[in-house]
């Protein structure tokens, strides 16, 4: 078993845990004894802008990992945002200033788009959900496909067997690391084995039906005799399947669902494209929708 594992002061870091908790609370009394009465920014959105309406209406793009903000009105005239976001070590606090006038012009420009619908609002929270990197670990499931990018660039990929003490236990080619999280840069974390099969086949299929179409564009093309016109497309077939099943790697690292954890930038993303695709869909239909009933 190989272990790596960096110096660890249980009671330093409970200590520096402490001493941030009181500096953002005295940070957040002290806005608000500062600060007058909360703004509404629209009725779209209340007193208090979450992350579905973060991502809907497009606010504070430049701020990762969000959690919520609202609006304060200042005693000089002018506009608070107090915004609170978060990373590996707690959460993390921003203050953007605006004018009275640019306040109500954003709070126009919101009032003017729909609200989200329930399709987006479950899209949203599947994809953005707020986890902090070690809650995310502890739920993660057994034996499930998993890529480790150290600091140093080493890299581990094996079965993810269980997270403890900051650390976390992998099978790796038979063998068993226990890698501490303080080493890490990235991970990467496959699940949903049957929507890999799935696209495995789905890659596979769409070889097969290119290389037909292919034949059979060759075959209208050069006005192929009507006797020789099954030969082309059954040779399309084979090729596309074949190289369909060699892309089928590839097509599924990218497109199954997966959870990459990046430590160094304190970010966790859900990359799940069957969802995204699904969603794109919908919505497209609802588009399409909507567009056929205002014609009639």
């Amino acid at each position: 078993m190989i272990q790596l594992k960096a110096p660890y002061n249980a009671g330093l870091f409970k200590q520096m845990a402490l001493l941030r908790l009181v500096i953002f609370s005295l940070l957040v009394e002290s806005i608000v004894l500062n600060a007058g009465e909360v703004l509404v920014l629209s009725d779209n959105v209340g007193a208090e802008i979450d992350v579905i309406e973060k991502v809907h209406y497009r606010l504070f793009t430049d701020i990762n990992n969000f959690k919520s903000a609202q609006f304060y009105l200042l005693p000089n005239d002018s506009v608070m945002a107090y915004i609170e976001s978060w990373d590996a070590g707690g959460p993390v606090y921003y203050q953007r200033y605006y004018s009275l006038y640019e306040f109500y012009l954003l709070g126009e420009e919101i009032s003017k788009k729909d609200s989200p619908d329930q399709a987006e609002i479950e899209f949203i929270q599947h994809k953005y959900k707020p986890l902090f990197a070690e809650d995310l670990l502890r739920q993660l499931n057994r034996n499930h496909y998993c890529l480790i990018i150290l600091n140093n660039k080493q890299v581990y990929q094996g079965l993810f067997l269980k997270y403890y003490d900051r650390m976390i236990r992998i099978l790796d080619n038979d063998q068993f690391y226990d890698i501490a999280i303080r080493s890490i840069r990235t991970l990467k974390y496959w699940d949903n084995t049957k929507q890999m099969r799935i696209l495995q086949w789905i890659t596979i299929g769409s070889g097969v039906a290119i290389g037909f179409g292919a034949g059979q564009v060759i075959n209208f093309v050069f006005n192929i005799p009507a006797k020789q016109t099954g030969i082309l497309p059954f040779a399309g077939m084979i090729a596309g399947g074949v190289l369909g099943y060699e892309a089928a790697p590839f097509v599924v690292e990218k497109l199954r669902p997966k959870t990459v954890i990046e430590f160094r930038k304190s970010k966790i993303k859900r990359l799940d494209s069957i969802g995204r695709l699904t969603y794109t869909f919908k919505k497209l239909k609802g588009k399409i929708w909507r567009t056929r009933a205002e014609q009639d």
